[in-house]
């Protein structure tokens, strides 16, 4: 889906996961390119021009399976990041979770960072500047990075209008992080915000999906600090977003991991 004369949606089968590709003076940058190598390879094989960036919102594995893919582009991602991939941590993610998914992949030998970012900082990519500001929360490594020549701001795992929020590292700085999107938007008014999974949105749609989700955090957190357990999660009234037990079973792990991290315990019988 053409967002802009520069800028092109290419969502995955698997979860909508997106691959933002941009166009600039003769060379393309991708953000998170993924998830399996047809889809990949299509958006590779869409220009002449070359793939010679790469930017990494976080390195969870259906964001970072096309690195090997691309061994001549520059990768850049925050500092944290860069360390789950050399480590080989989101290798062993990647082959966990594709094998139980069946989705094949390829040349995860070839995994790579050039570019190590350590956010608040602004970076070059080519012809790209990016504006990158940290985004802890869904996971530690998350990076937020404005491209203020495309006018877009790109979100990672936040603000997606398909799931409600899941937070694997902490209910806390994904309430923060929330915030600073909230503050970046309203000041920037971006033509698109990029989210890792589904549709990019205007400004205003991100803005209200923040707002659900900022009520819906702060919920989780007066749950837990007020010492309910997390057996009692269904007092929480969740955002309308997917029907599936998806939704429940990542709003039962939210509130478990607020209340361990607040000291409630789950009531016995």
């Amino acid at each position: 889906m053409p967002l802009t004369g520069t800028a092109t949606w290419w969502p995955s089968t698997l979860y909508q996961t997106t691959t933002l590709e941009l166009r600039r003076a003769g060379e393309r940058l991708l953000v998170d390119p993924g998830i399996s190598p047809w889809e990949i390879e299509e958006v590779m094989a869409a220009s002449t021009m070359p793939v010679t960036q790469v930017l990494v919102t976080h390195a969870d594995w259906d964001h970072v399976m096309g690195l090997g893919l691309l061994p001549d582009a520059q990768v850049t991602a925050g500092n944290l990041a860069a360390e789950r991939i050399r480590s080989g941590t989101a290798r062993a993610e990647m082959e966990l979770e594709a094998a139980e998914l069946l989705v094949p992949h390829r040349a995860l030998e070839k995994l790579h960072v050039e570019q190590e970012v350590y956010a608040p900082a602004d970076v070059r990519m080519g012809p790209w500047r990016g504006v990158c500001r940290p985004g802890p929360g869904h996971t530690d490594d998350g990076l937020l990075v404005s491209l203020p020549d495309e006018h877009l701001l790109v979100v990672g795992d936040y603000l997606s209008a398909l799931e409600i929020p899941s937070v694997y590292h902490s209910v806390r700085d994904y309430r923060d992080t929330l915030q600073t999107l909230v503050g970046v938007i309203e000041r920037e008014r971006p033509l698109y915000v990029v989210v890792g999974h589904g549709r990019p949105h205007t400004s205003e749609d991100a803005l209200r999906i923040a707002d659900e989700d900022l009520e819906y955090i702060e919920a989780v957190l007066a749950h837990a600090e007020a010492g309910c357990p997390p057996d009692r999660a269904e007092r929480i009234a969740l955002p309308a977003r997917a029907p599936g037990a998806a939704d429940r079973n990542a709003h039962a792990a939210n509130v478990a991991r607020a209340c361990a991290a607040a000291g409630a315990v789950a009531t016995a019988g």
